[in-house]
């Protein structure tokens, strides 16, 4: 009996398995429009012609860059959500802010891309209340140069709700008499956070990272929305979608194999963490 709860977890294994070799197996081709019908095999040449391409080494630092910034912030701003709710004594509001705090992410990346194209609009918007308060305005979307920190700002308004909900669950984890016990002995609130909070939210830091690591990694629905294929914008997703869509397909599958090969790195290392917990009864 045990074994046929496996089965579906095994079917879905070797689903993704094959098609990560069928896409590694087109990858070493020279499969494009340029021969369309019997593509050569041209072994690592596609991965030379793409680790050259400068818009794809563009879209890949973007993409490194976005992963860090965000991972960085959400956690941060994670932890000070998490503790704000945390030490709220009225169990409705904290009901409360959980659920508004999580919504951002409970839409879709593309509505979100939407909303916030409208908030970025040069004439209205964010830009007409600080018109309104005769402050600088900030070209959003609209400038090159300031397109990839606003959808930055995006993805951060998206993920810190998950994150804080990481760690507020982690929080609740500790024993109240724990807490009631630092209150007795006159511990601000930053030290009980510090001291006794966060060595306890270690399960929540990894999980936060690991997750939203993948989300960021794998962005596309956003700045596509917002963006389009904006070359100051682009990310590795819609790198491979750009290749994929000028049919450039052998081009596209080396990237789809890259992606694979960065979140293996991260989510083989989380995985043996989980089972090497499980067995030790952690």
């Amino acid at each position: 009996m045990t074994f046929l709860f496996v089965v579906p977890t095994l079917f879905f294994a070797a689903f993704l398995i094959y098609f990560i070799i069928w896409n590694l197996y087109y990858s070493f081709l020279d499969y494009s429009i340029l021969h369309a019908h019997n593509p050569p095999f041209v072994g690592f040449g596609t991965y030379s012609s793409v680790l050259g391409d400068p818009l794809f080494v563009t879209a890949f630092g973007r993409t490194m860059l976005w992963v860090v910034v965000c991972l960085a912030v959400t956690n941060a701003l994670g932890i000070l959500i998490a503790s704000l709710i945390f030490f709220l004594e009225n169990g409705k509001l904290k009901s409360v802010y959980n659920s508004l705090f999580l919504y951002p992410i409970s839409i879709s990346l593309a509505a979100s891309a939407v909303i916030w194209t409208w908030l970025y609009n040069p004439q209205e918007g964010i830009n007409s209340i600080f018109v309104a308060l005769h402050l600088p305005t900030f070209s959003g979307l609209s400038s090159p140069s300031t397109s990839e920190l606003s959808l930055i700002i995006v993805s951060i308004w998206i993920y810190s709700g998950l994150s804080a909900i990481f760690y507020y669950s982690s929080f609740q984890g500790v024993p109240s008499q724990v807490i009631e016990s630092a209150r007795a002995d006159a511990a601000k609130a930053h030290t009980i956070v510090f001291k006794i909070l966060l060595p306890e939210a270690k399960n929540a830091f990894i999980v936060a990272t690991v997750t939203i690591f993948l989300f960021v990694l794998r962005m596309f629905s956003l700045p596509y929305v917002a963006t389009g294929l904006d070359p100051f914008t682009m990310t590795l997703a819609e790198q491979m979608f750009n290749y994929f869509t000028t049919e450039f397909f052998s081009k596209a599958s080396v990237v789809s194999i890259i992606v694979v090969i960065i979140a293996a790195a991260v989510i083989v290392p989380y995985a043996l963490f989980g089972v090497k917990r499980w067995i030790s009864g952690d």
